[in-house]
């Protein structure tokens, strides 16, 4: 519905379930990033579609983006895997408010007037991309609450920008979810039906009801007004740092 690919709701939310499990607190949040990108891969390419369909998706930008994000999502996995979970659980619920309390108090009149205050080049984007796949590696997202304000700014209307984040999302999603694949297989308490910091059988529940809610989300976002939307996105941000406080 936001383009964000589940990510933001979709960590807090694991993060209590794998607590609830009894899954060793040592791999619970990068568990939890991981399971979350693993997920955003079938979701986003289902949102991408609906979005696509609406003709949503600035597919001229998502290339350059993409090759930049992939990089990014590598590299910010690596990071991140190094980093103690408190930390993490700490740059998440700042990242989390940040975003939400701007959509909600600062962006909203910046963003509706649709000038176009930054540049996305075809020399430009790489860069962007970089950093938007690095922090969205790091926080287990799809870079849609970066890629939409990003979108917003270089002059496009928020649905254009829902949609091409959509888009981004697969191969961030992808880039970042083998990261944590890879640097995750040689931790010492994975649990059974883990790969690295990737728990399977959450993949494939989540992936499997992500594909139909996703398609209802993009369809819900084409039929509210833009005002609503950046409010509706700027709560459910706030609501997610408020999980993870409390996790």
């Amino acid at each position: 519905m936001f383009g964000i690919g589940g990510g933001v709701l979709l960590v807090p939310v694991l993060i209590f379930i794998f607590y609830g499990m009894g899954m060793e607190e040592s791999v619970v949040v990068y568990m939890a990033i991981g399971t979350a990108l693993s997920s955003i891969i079938f979701s986003g390419i289902s949102s991408a579609h609906s979005h696509h369909s609406k003709k949503c998706v600035e597919w001229k930008l998502v290339f350059p983006l993409s090759l930049g994000m992939i990089v990014g999502a590598l590299i910010g996995s690596r990071y991140a895997t190094s980093m103690s979970s408190d930390d993490l659980k700490l740059i998440i619920t700042i990242f989390l408010i940040a975003v939400g309390g701007e959509m909600l108090f600062g962006y909203t009149k910046l963003l509706s007037s649709r000038r176009k205050l930054v540049s996305i080049s075809n020399t430009l984007a790489p860069i962007h991309g970089g950093w938007i796949g690095f922090l969205s590696s790091i926080l287990g997202i799809g870079g849609g609450s970066f890629t939409t304000p990003l979108m917003t700014l270089a002059g496009y209307n928020i649905r254009q920008g829902i949609g091409t984040a959509a888009a981004c999302g697969v191969p961030i999603a992808l880039a970042g979810a083998m990261g944590y694949l890879y640097f995750g297989q040689t931790h010492p308490n994975l649990p059974t039906g883990a790969t690295g910091f990737i728990f399977w059988p959450a993949v494939l529940g989540i992936a499997s009801a992500s594909i139909i809610t996703a398609r209802i989300g993009s369809n819900i976002a084409h039929s509210i007004s833009e005002q609503i939307l950046k409010r509706l996105f700027g709560v459910l941000l706030v609501i997610a740092a408020i999980m993870v406080t409390r996790s």
